[in-house]
């Protein structure tokens, strides 16, 4: 099987309106799920040496490298623990149905803070992808 790679090349956006919604599951009983949590936090980080405040996904900028194989289904919870922004991800370059692109107020509807968003998708062609959030 072909293998996927989503690295996270930019921080969270901060996306200016917020809408919370309710998800029910859209993945078929007997497909192969990867699973993965990610946290968007402001934390301290130092990029360049110098210690300033940034958005982060899973404490680091970029954020974590998501691995999948074509075929399998991924569940993506992201969780925006900032204070005031809302965030959404958005996902480059994957073949994925609208509503989970994830562009704030367009296909997906932003994460407010203290709230998750899953997103569920079959990756349906190999390659090197990126996201941000």
């Amino acid at each position: 099987m072909k293998r996927f790679l989503l690295p996270a090349l930019f921080g969270p956006s901060m996306a200016a309106l917020a809408c919370d919604v309710c998800q029910t599951s859209r993945i078929p009983a007997s497909s192969r799920v990867v699973e993965y949590d990610l946290h968007i936090r402001e934390q301290t980080v130092s990029p360049a040496g110098k210690a300033v405040r940034g958005f982060t996904i899973n404490g680091g900028i970029p954020g974590p490298t998501l691995r999948f194989r074509e075929g399998e289904w991924a569940r993506i919870r992201v969780h925006n623990h900032l204070k005031r922004e809302t965030t959404s991800t958005h996902w480059h370059g994957l073949l994925l149905p609208n509503e989970q692109d994830g562009v704030p107020h367009v296909t997906t509807p932003p994460i407010l803070p203290g709230k998750t968003h899953t997103f569920e998708y079959e990756l349906r062609h190999s390659g090197t992808y990126w996201y941000h959030s």
